[in-house]
C-alpha cells in the first residue's frame, strides 16, 4: 500500500483528530516510522494529546533490533536502498514537523540507520 509522503504539504495540510486525550501514556514507541503523511499526524496527535507523555522514540528502522549496536556479531542486518532513503525522508519528516511539537517535559529519541553499516551511496 502505498502512502502520501510527509515532505510535500505543510503544517497546515496536516488532519487534525478529534481532542481525544490520551491521559495515561507516558512513553511511546514507533517502530518503522516513516514521512507519510498519517505517521506525521498520528505523532503529532500523541504529542498534543498525551499530557503525562515523558519519552517518544522515533525508529526509522522496521525492526527494532537491526541495529549493529543491538547484535552480537557487530553488524547491521543490510537494508534495501528504497528502505534507507525512506529512512531518510523520516529523518527530514521528524526535523520539518515533529521537533517543533514536542514539550519540554518529553523526551525525543529517533533512532536512524547505521551510517557505518548501512551508508546511503549515491
Amino acid at each position: 500500500m502505498e502512502q502520501e509522503s510527509g515532505l510535500g504539504y505543510s503544517f497546515h495540510d496536516l488532519r487534525k483528530m478529534p481532542g481525544h486525550m490520551h491521559r495515561n501514556i507516558k512513553d511511546v514507541q514507533i517502530i518503522g516510522f516513516c514521512s507519510a503523511k498519517s505517521m506525521v499526524e498520528l505523532t503529532c496527535h500523541i504529542l498534543e494529546n498525551s499530557k503525562l507523555l515523558k519519552c517518544l522514540k522515533l525508529s526509522t528502522c522496521y525492526n527494532g533490533e537491526i541495529l549493529c549496536s543491538y547484535n552480537n556479531n557487530g553488524k547491521c542486518l543490510p537494508m534495501s536502498r528504497g528502505m534507507m532513503m525512506e529512512a531518510h525522508k523520516a529523518l527530514l519528516a521528524v526535523e520539518r514537523y515533529i521537533l517543533g511539537k514536542v514539550p519540554s517535559t518529553v523526551e525525543l529519541k529517533v533512532e536512524e540507520p547505521c551510517g557505518r553499516c548501512n551508508a546511503l551511496v549515491s
